[in-house]
């Protein structure tokens, strides 16, 4: 009989499952569903709000891309799981069966600190990006303070330093970098922390970047509250201070959207709605459902005085495809074999000519490699990796070996392994 596995989320965790799905098993039925019609990749975000992208040259319609690989596509919302039937309910009303479900549908932002969905920008969506270029163009013209960072439980720190450095390289190009003060205010316990705990010398390398570029920043705070004019914090000791601002940027909070609550607590982590997964991102109970991407409850590095959050890079949401689908294979095919990611973090900030990497191995310590490295040629190493990712999205192969290589002979990763602990042997850590 068929098996019919659904994935809910057509960004890179939902399409690099299915792909690696339709690699593994030609038979299988496989249906993504996704509220949105395109695929967008995220890292050009803030190339979009910037305008050094446009839409349609990083995102890929899906309704025309996905049949030519036998996946179907079913462009709505989906609102509630019924992991007890095996169903899953769209807005419209229709129910869907599924034998093995993948939730891949990105995290729901909460904008924490008082006023920030109002008067703040974001990179976080394309539509959010799109209203934040138009935001910046009025800027340009009465240009003044901007103000960039992190409210407390921010997981993805990266997109804030990112767009820091590019906005600070596009004032310089418009020639009134010297009208705009540049502030960055981060729940960070330190520049450079990045959600990672540090990356090898990022602190000092990024205290470099801003002394170098002249932006100030304030660390270990909480950002409370948002307005047109301002922005205001508290620091450890309930001190609350004001930064003048014209413009401001801060990331959001992430957690679980309401179709992962609506599955219950045994799927949906009570504290912040995440999917619950074990070391082979499948469910603990209910052993059908399986969580890729930033989505899924990764517990924080570490504990930091302001609450920070571990980020999911792209290397590790395509390392959790892999072995979702390496898992499901072999559980439709009643091989013991289990697979769990490696979760080494690869982050490129890109600074208009130049751009700083970081590569994490794991990301959880003690690393067995780190890895920092600011250059022109790593500005360049990103723009072709976008270019790279989206010819995988359209030709139907997130995975070529070659890639796989490459990972392994370069930075010493591979994407997944085997997971002897995942066997269901009774107190396994899975």
């Amino acid at each position: 009989m068929q098996k019919h596995v659904v994935i809910i989320g057509g960004g890179v965790g939902g399409i690099a499952t299915a792909y690696n799905l339709r690699k593994l098993d030609k038979n299988l039925k496989i249906t993504i569903v996704s509220n949105k019609p395109y695929f967008g990749f995220t890292p050009a975000f803030p190339h979009l709000a910037l305008g050094w992208r446009k839409f349609e040259d990083i995102t890929v319609p899906l309704a025309p891309l996905l049949p030519k690989f036998n996946i179907d596509f079913i462009n709505e919302s989906a609102e509630s799981i019924d992991p007890e039937n095996n169903k899953l309910k769209l807005k419209s009303g229709t129910e869907v069966e599924y034998d093995y479900l993948v939730i891949a549908t990105g995290p729901k932002l909460v904008f924490g600190a008082e006023g920030q969905e109002e008067n703040s920008s974001s990179v976080c969506t394309a539509e959010h990006a799109i209203e934040t270029q138009k935001k910046l163009e009025e800027f340009y013209r009465n240009p003044g303070p901007v103000v960039i960072g992190a409210i407390p439980g921010v997981s993805c720190f990266g997109p804030a330093y990112e767009f820091a450095f590019m906005l600070n390289y596009e004032l310089v190009k418009r020639n009134i970098r010297h009208k705009v003060p540049i502030t960055y205010i981060t729940s960070e316990p330190y520049i450079g922390h990045l959600g990672l705990g540090g990356v090898g010398p990022s602190r000092r390398m990024m205290e470099d970047l801003f002394a170098e570029k002249d932006i100030k920043y304030v660390t270990n705070v909480k950002v409370t509250k948002i307005e047109k004019d301002k922005v205001v914090y508290e620091d450890l000791d309930g001190n609350t201070y004001e930064e003048p601002a014209s413009f401001t940027m801060f990331m959001p909070r992430f957690q679980g959207p309401d179709v992962v609550a609506s599955a219950g607590d045994k799927v949906a982590n009570p504290m912040n709605k995440m999917v619950i997964v074990n070391r082979c991102f499948q469910n603990p109970t209910y052993k059908n459902i399986y969580g890729v991407g930033v989505v899924t409850a990764i517990p924080p590095v570490e504990k930091t005085p302001v609450p920070t959050g571990a980020p999911k890079t792209g290397q590790m949401i395509e390392g959790m495809a892999m072995a979702v689908a390496l898992n499901i294979v072999n559980d439709i095919h009643n091989s013991p074999d289990r697979y769990a990611p490696t979760l080494a973090a690869i982050c490129i900030a890109d600074m208009g000519k130049e751009a700083a990497g970081f590569v994490a191995n794991p990301v959880i310590p003690p690393r067995a490699w780190v890895k920092t490295k600011k250059a022109g040629w790593v500005h360049y190493l990103k723009t072709a990796f976008e270019k790279y990712f989206l010819w995988k999205v359209k030709r139907g192969d997130i995975a070529p070996w070659f890639e796989e290589k490459a990972l392994e002979l370069f930075l010493h990763i591979k994407p997944v392994e085997p997971c002897k602990e995942c066997e269901g042997t009774p107190g396994s850590r899975c």
